[in-house]
This record gives C-alpha cells, structure tokens and sequence, in this order.
C-alpha cells in the first residue's frame, strides 16, 4: 500500500511532537491511501463479500435441496 502525506499538513500535525502517527487521532487526516491502493483495497473487499455471499447461498441450496426431498 502507497500512502501519500496530505499537503499541506493537518494543523495538529505541525506542533506535534510525537514522531510516530501510529496511535494518533489525526493520522487519517495527515495520511491518504494512493488512489491505486484504495482502489484495490475496495476491490478486495468487494470480492471478500461476494465470497462469503456465496458460502450463504451455498448452505440456503443445501437447506432447500432438503426439503425438495421430503
């Protein structure tokens, strides 16, 4: 993943004095995904949902397929 640093900085950002954004509050402000990766990051959510979709309607087939054969 390719992230990219706002420009200009957030505010609270400039007078931090942290040097690490990793349990900052403001991190998502100061650090957007590359729209690359945000494009595959939706992506591979999306297939992740049709996945489990699929495992769902695959149990309700087997759900119906028994009681076709009553």
């Amino acid at each position: 993943m390719e992230w990219i640093e706002a420009n200009p900085i957030p505010e609270e950002c400039k007078t931090c004095a942290e040097g690490d954004c990793y349990n900052c509050d403001t991190a998502g402000r100061r650090w957007k995904l590359s729209r690359e990766s945000e494009l595959q990051t939706n992506r591979m959510l999306i297939v992740r949902a049709i996945e489990r979709l699929q495992r769902k309607i695959t149990v309700i087939d087997a759900e119906l397929e028994k009681l076709h054969k009553r």
